[in-house]
């Protein structure tokens, strides 16, 4: 018996040692207190909400770390002192008491749970896998019903400059194209190589509403990106289409209500490999304006980029790839993106969606950076007077401050002890 024990012994100590960190991707892991003097940061590695003080803006000192569900993907203040972090992995929301360091309130969200925004009284928590919104009262915290939502796993929230509407992004929408099964699809080029034989039959990657399929294809595909909920009686009053294939976050503008959402552009209409070698996605930043007649505008942010060479180390020196964050700036005029595969964050004109600058996260530019030391800047927050920008770097789990007068990186330091 002690033999078989030991020999258990080692093998647990054997597998402890090849474990690979498992985490959940953040949502909205950083944002400040309504009044702007506290930044949250919801810790995915370390289970936390991280709590820094901002009375020095550019200076965040570290207040307190508290233990809240696994995976925390999302955090939001209901007030200075009241922080509500959303744990993914736990299927639950953890209501902090910042004063007392403590968990006060718990509650079940299922499945998925991805990020969390209040208007109107009420607490809306995207409930990812069911493919809904979970309402509660933020003041007693009762369940007060949830909102269906027509598309693949919901995950970023924010609300309108009046408060009366909520907007949720899809994450997993997809672009309107569908497969022809093999059976039906034309045949394929012929080789390129003219010594090897024909191709076999396959599918083919169309749009759904392309006529030439249409006796083909007996469904459609809507295509809806982020859906409007009216605060007042939780109904869905309409969408917004064709935003992006992948959106991973949204932010507001403060005056004109328009949206702005970081995507990925997926482009499996192209065929084949070498036709897509260097540029299978396009990283873009899309506009929605919200008025009666709202426009859905996209901006790439690499449009200077000429993909038929390759390499290409200009085009990488300044590449801004996979969007993870969005901040604006109204008073600058300014959409700041937080570019994760390039180390960066890209700053955009709020008018022309033209690229004003690039800020490298790290001392080395971030598109050259060995992938072991990148820091993988994913979620921003604008501190509301000062000139300081919170970057929150997930590989790197630390926080670094830039000054956005001069646009560069002034302070970092870990997101936890």
């Amino acid at each position: 018996m002690n033999k078989i024990f030991a020999v258990l012994l080692a093998s647990g100590s054997a597998l402890a040692q090849s474990y690979t960190n498992y985490e959940c991707g953040a949502t909205a892991p950083v944002r400040l207190s309504p009044d702007g003097s506290r930044l949250f940061i919801a810790d995915t590695i370390g289970d936390h909400v991280t709590v820094f003080d901002l009375r020095q803006p550019t200076r965040p000192l570290l207040l307190a770390e508290v233990r809240v569900g696994l995976s925390p993907v999302s955090v939001q203040a209901r007030t200075r002192d009241e922080v509500w972090v959303v744990n993914q992995l736990s299927d639950s929301v953890s209501v902090v008491d910042v004063p007392s360091r403590r968990v006060v309130d718990t509650l079940r969200v299922v499945d998925e749970p991805s990020d969390v925004v209040f208007a109107g009284g009420k607490a809306f928590v995207t409930a990812a896998t069911t493919d809904e919104l979970q309402v509660f009262d933020a003041a007693s915290r009762a369940p007060l019903g949830t909102v269906a939502l027509f598309g693949k796993d919901p995950r970023a929230l924010a609300v309108s400059p009046d408060g009366s509407k909520v907007y949720a992004v899809v994450q997993r929408s997809g672009n309107g194209t569908t497969v022809l099964p093999a059976a039906i699809a034309p045949p394929p080029p012929a080789p390129t190589n003219p010594a090897l034989p024909p191709a076999p039959q396959q599918g083919l990657i169309v749009r759904a509403d392309d006529p030439q399929w249409a006796s083909s294809i007996s469904y459609t595909l809507p295509d809806h990106d982020v859906f409007e909920v009216d605060v007042a009686t939780l109904a869905v009053t309409r969408s917004f289409d064709h935003v992006g294939t992948t959106n991973t976050a949204i932010a507001v503008h403060p005056t004109t209500g328009d949206l702005w959402v970081t995507n990925l552009e997926a482009r499996n209409l192209v065929r084949f490999e070498p036709a897509l070698r260097g540029h299978a996605i396009d990283s873009r930043v899309t506009r929605i304006t919200t008025g009666a007649a709202p426009t859905v505008t996209p901006f790439d942010l690499n449009p200077t980029v000429n993909y038929a060479q390759l390499p290409n180390p200009s085009a990488r020196a300044i590449a801004l790839a996979e969007p993870y964050g969005v901040a604006i700036d109204a008073s600058a005029g300014r959409v700041y993106v937080a570019a994760q595969g390039t180390d960066r964050v890209g700053v955009v004109d709020v008018q022309t969606g033209a690229v004003l600058a690039r800020i490298e996260v790290g001392s080395t530019p971030g598109a050259f950076i060995n992938t072991r030391d990148k820091r993988g800047p994913r979620g921003l927050a604008l501190h509301p007077t000062a000139p300081a920008l919170y970057v929150l770097n997930a590989l790197s789990s630390t926080l670094a401050v830039v000054d956005t007068q001069v646009d560069a990186v002034i302070d970092e330091q870990p997101v936890a002890t």
